[in-house]
Order: structure tokens, then sequence, then C-alpha cells
């Protein structure tokens, strides 16, 4: 199978194809045999050359969040709209309105109310995963319509912490 993806908005292809219990793995420029197990739901063991990696990934709608060997890497795969990366990206106005954490944390501060109009990048919430404090900022100007969690909840990044709306 055949991958394009975005990694720190830098477009990169690799081919993967499973022979017996290992995955041949190409950029091409370079072919190798890969043993990748699933340690626990967002961590894998990987085996490349005699080297082994612990990488820890994370969700957030259309982004991963990928933690390997000391790096922090934003994978991004193309929309369902977009057959490649080719002519830029497209955000959806659907997924401007859904705030969600950027991996599963514990909301520790939500610093807007709702009905309050809010500006791009104004921080909306924090929310601690990994030991590390994420700021959730919005991503347009408008009004927060709802709020679905509170101070102290345990969230991931599959469900929206909030939902804004455009102001009119």
């Amino acid at each position: 199978m055949d991958y394009e993806f975005l990694v720190d908005n830098i477009v990169q292809k690799i081919s993967v194809d499973k022979k017996d219990n290992l995955f041949l793995v190409s950029d091409g420029d370079q072919e190798y045999n890969a043993d990748i197990k699933c340690l626990s739901p967002g961590i894998l063991s990987i085996l490349i050359r005699d080297r082994s990696f612990q990488l820890f990934y994370a969700r957030d709608g259309e982004k991963l969040h990928v933690y390997l060997d000391g790096q922090h890497l934003v994978v991004r795969e193309p929309t369902a709209d977009q057959t490649s990366f080719e002519g830029g990206e497209a955000k959806s106005k659907e997924d401007m309105l859904r705030v969600k954490a950027p991996m599963p944390g514990k909301v520790i501060k939500i610093n807007v109310e709702e009905k309050e109009e809010v500006r791009k990048n104004q921080t909306l919430a924090i929310v601690e995963a990994m030991k590390m404090e994420n700021e959730i900022k919005s991503s347009i100007e408008g009004i927060v319509k709802k709020i679905f969690v509170s101070t102290g909840d345990l969230v991931d990044s599959d469900k929206p912490l909030m939902e804004l709306d455009f102001k009119t």
C-alpha cells in the first residue's frame, strides 16, 4: 500500500507491504524490514535493523501526533475530498468549529464561557497530556456555542471539547 502524508508540513511518501510477520517499508530511497507490535493503545514497539524504538501516538481529528526517539512529529493524511496534498490543504468549516484536544489528557483549565466572543488564536482551554500543558486555541473569530467538558475531565482526541460558531 502506498501512503502520502504531511510530517511537519513536508510531504512524505512511503510504501508498506506485509511480508510474513514483518512489514517491508520503502521511502523511495531505502527499503527495510520492520517488526511492529502494538504494546497498548497508542504505543508501538518497532524493531528496525537491530534498533528498537517505542513510538507513542495520539489522533487529533485529521492529525496524528507521534513521539519517536525524543521527537514530536505531526502527521496528516489527505482529507477524504483530497487524493493528495497537491494544491494545498483545506480545513472544512465543520473542523474549524469543533475544538478538540491534540491527544488524550486531562482538562486543567477552561478559559471561556458559552456565548463568549473569542478571537483567532485565543486560548480556550488547557489540557495536560504526557506531563505537558497544551493550550487549545481558537482557529476562528467567533462565539463559544457549547462547552462539552469541565475542569478535571479526562478527554480523548476524538471528542470535541467545545463548539464555536462564526460571528453573525
